[in-house]
């Protein structure tokens, strides 16, 4: 039996390849001439590391500095060993120009063409080789405009397995694509498909589902419910606002009906922003958004729109609070005017309140939607958006959109006990496991000695003398932390141009916020390991504890990285140690759940300043071990996770500036 993988580029192109049951999917890839990253082949150098979205495989063999046993948590593999077990999609971290590859072109025949209202046209076509083309729900293709020599982007709004394609287009007055499906598009026409396309694509979950669609931009939505509905889900909360300007561009009312009874748990909203509608919600998508249907943060959003819209959804969703888990957006901005023509010239303005429309400019691109703000059209009425600045996509999964604002209060970590001095180093606690320790350890009395050594280390034995861990001064503060501007909060990190001008896909991440967040439940159940793990570790594993410590510290000179993205692998190794040493499998999941790992690879591959204090943390928290102080390793905790942050929020301000230092 063969599987089907979807090579996902970062340029948006999408290429599909067939795997048979024990070939790997590097394999599989170069026999269908698709060059991806590759060098040693057996899992040793870690070139083609890669993100596999959805999907079940055997990872193969190799060895840890190809992929980390993080990594592999996270959903990242080899595809020189990876063999598949299951459909997969794969992201490749390359273009698809580097893997000497490209989009493919599907020759098709127009089989319909509908005005389904004032503003959008349905087109439908038949593919000469239907089975040359796969793509994912979600994905879009360049269409040719039958007479010009432009094309123009459009999401399939029927399921990936439908034997014709259909598009849901919007009608923009003077379009080249518009001009041609309402005076000259006829059945039997030819046009040329180029794709798919696209980094916007339903996700294999269970988590709940919250579709957010404007006008047009309902395409890929229809695509996601077909594919849910002919998969048969089952017991899985979705829900969609769908939004509109006026009345007149309301289209496939029944089809939305029809897909509550064949998806159970659907249900479906229309909201359009004339105030004169004759549907019961008048508004905007955002109005819509309750945090009943985030389901406690651990919903899937997806959000297709224009640039106006999207803005809306991620500043509506930052001002009131509510947490997103995943969320995936595609904006399109319009269409260039053809040659000797000028386009309509963009209306945007600001309220007192600071709200702001979307354009009024002719659109003729794919999701060129025509809902306001939260659901609106830069063909239609200005519609407003929140007063609240965008969120910026950041990186990881487990978002919540809330920001720090400048001037707000920053926790101070404590100061040492005054006149505090560590105990010697050299003595070890016993290996044994005493009454006490069997207890949980508890809290010792004041003036507490650790035992003396008992088979660790040998008797006898003196342990080599270690530099004691540094007392903090009287009053000691640690180094000021420097927040973003709100200015900066509401930068775009990074955004994906997935295909020709106007697509753009992303995905929003933790805010500042949240990447504290994620680092203070590290430190909280670090802090709870240091009760389980406190006089229990061996020599064997004070030293690899130690190793750990100076092999992240390799990559820091100072205050500045020389590797960020070793170090955050090594980094990574160091924290979950203890964890391990535990052999509490329901507390290391606890600990890889909180995704710290994930969030600074995506913040700190281009970073260079890194809290000065973070390597004698490190040492100093081994000897604290070996020492058998708690009170010091708990304190080092603390302060070791103000300085992790420190070192999160200047990386996260600077990529908002732009900075490049």
């Amino acid at each position: 039996m063969s599987f089907k993988v979807a090579l996902s580029f970062e340029d948006g192109v999408t290429r599909f390849v067939n795997c048979g049951p024990t070939e790997t999917v590097a394999d599989a890839s170069y026999k269908a001439r698709i060059n991806i990253p590759l060098d040693c082949r057996d899992g040793a150098c870690g070139t083609c590391k890669s993100l596999c979205e959805s999907g079940e495989f055997d990872g193969g063999d190799y060895i840890d500095d190809a992929l980390t046993e993080d990594e592999a948590a996270a959903g990242y593999c080899l595809p020189c060993q990876m063999v598949p077990t299951s459909d997969l999609v794969v992201q490749i971290p390359t273009t698809s120009d580097v893997a000497k590859t490209t989009a493919a072109a599907h020759p098709a025949t127009v089989t319909a063409v509908d005005r389904l209202a004032e503003g959008a046209f349905a087109l439908t076509v038949e593919l000469d080789d239907r089975a040359a083309l796969a793509f994912l729900p979600g994905q879009y293709v360049n269409i040719s405009v039958p007479g010009t020599d432009q094309t123009r982007s459009y999401s399939f709004s029927t399921g990936a397995d439908a034997a014709r394609l259909s598009f849901l287009i919007k009608y923009a007055e003077g379009g080249a694509m518009s001009e041609y499906l309402a005076q000259r598009c006829a059945v039997g026409d030819r046009l040329e498909l180029t794709g798919p396309m696209g980094s916007f694509f339903l996700r294999e979950s269970a988590r709940p589902l919250l579709l957010l669609a404007g006008g047009t931009g309902l395409a890929p939505v229809l695509s996601i419910l077909e594919t849910l509905a002919t998969a048969g889900t089952t017991g899985r909360p979705i829900h969609l606002v769908y939004g509109t300007s006026f009345d007149t561009d309301v289209v496939y009312t029944d089809l939305l009906d029809e897909y509550t009874t064949r998806i159970p748990g659907m249900t479906w909203d229309l909201v359009v922003a004339d105030p004169e509608t004759v549907h019961p919600n008048s508004g905007y998508v955002t109005g819509l958004i309750t945090p009943d249907h985030l389901h406690g943060g651990t919903a899937d959003i997806y959000l297709c729109g224009p640039p106006p819209m999207v803005e809306a959804v991620r500043g509506h969703l930052d001002a009131e609070g509510l947490e997103v888990t995943h969320f995936y957006y595609e904006k399109f901005t319009p269409a260039s005017a053809p040659a000797g023509e000028q386009a309509a010239p963009a209306k945007v303005a600001a309220s007192e309140t600071g709200v702001v429309p979307a354009d009024e400019a002719e659109v003729d691109a794919v999701l060129v939607v025509d809902t306001p703000v939260g659901g609106s059209s830069p063909a239609a009425p200005a519609a407003p958006a929140p007063a609240a600045a965008p969120v910026t996509p950041l990186p990881s999964a487990g978002a919540r959109l809330v920001s720090r604002l400048p001037g707000d209060p920053i926790p101070s970590i404590e100061a040492r006990p005054r006149g505090y001095t560590p105990p010697a180093p050299g003595t070890h606690p016993a290996a044994a496991h005493t009454p006490d320790t069997l207890a949980g350890i508890a809290a010792r009395p004041d003036g507490h000695t650790p035992p003396a050594p008992g088979l660790f280390p040998a008797a006898g034995a003196v342990a080599e003398p270690r530099a004691p861990i540094a007392a903090r001064p009287d009053g000691y503060t640690p180094p000021p932390v420097i927040l973003p501007t709100a200015a900066t909060q509401a930068a775009p990190r990074s955004e994906t141009i997935t295909s020709g001008p106007g697509v753009v896909s992303g995905e929003i991440h933790p805010a500042i916020s949240h990447s504290d967040a994620q680092f203070d439940a590290r430190m909280a159940l670090e802090l709870g390991v240091v009760e389980l793990t406190m006089g229990r570790l061996d020599r064997a594993r004070l030293s690899e504890f130690r190793m750990l410590a100076e092999s992240a510290n390799q990559y820091i000179d100072g205050d500045r990285f020389l590797d960020p993205e070793k170090f955050t692998a090594a980094n990574s190794q160091f924290h979950e140690f203890l964890f391990r040493c535990t052999g509490n499998d329901s507390l290391l999941q606890a600990y890889r759940l909180l995704e710290v790992t994930q969030v600074m690879n995506s913040v700190l591959p281009d970073a260079r300043w890194v809290s000065q204090d973070i390597v004698p943390e490190h040492l100093e928290i081994v000897d604290a071990f070996e020492t058998g102080d708690r009170d010091a390793a708990r304190y080092l905790i603390r302060r070791h996770s103000a300085h992790a942050k420190a070192t999160m929020r200047t990386a996260m301000d600077r990529q908002g500036l732009g900075a490049a230092s």
